[in-house]
């Protein structure tokens, strides 16, 4: 499976996603529980509710565009071919 848009939104562990916090990029951390306030605040949804879905989210997102994240590895997933 070719992946043209692996780094569309940059090279990972580098620029925007060099900070880490337990091999995790601190910045798609960050954004994640932001857009989880976001997403609870305008649909009343509890905050754990949404930062699961948040983040089920980001995982299927970084697959679909072919990034590999520590969590995919970790539950044995390889997101590009």
């Amino acid at each position: 499976m070719s992946c043209p848009y692996k780094f569309i939104f940059g090279v990972p562990k580098k620029g925007f996603h060099e900070r880490r916090f337990l091999g995790l990029s601190l910045n798609d951390i960050l954004g994640t529980i932001g857009l989880a306030i976001i997403y609870s605040f305008l649909f009343k949804s509890s905050i754990v509710k949404s930062l699961i879905i948040m983040f089920i989210l980001g995982e299927v997102l970084h697959y679909l565009f072919g990034v590999q994240t520590a969590f995919l590895t970790l539950i044995g997933i390889k997101a590009c071919h």
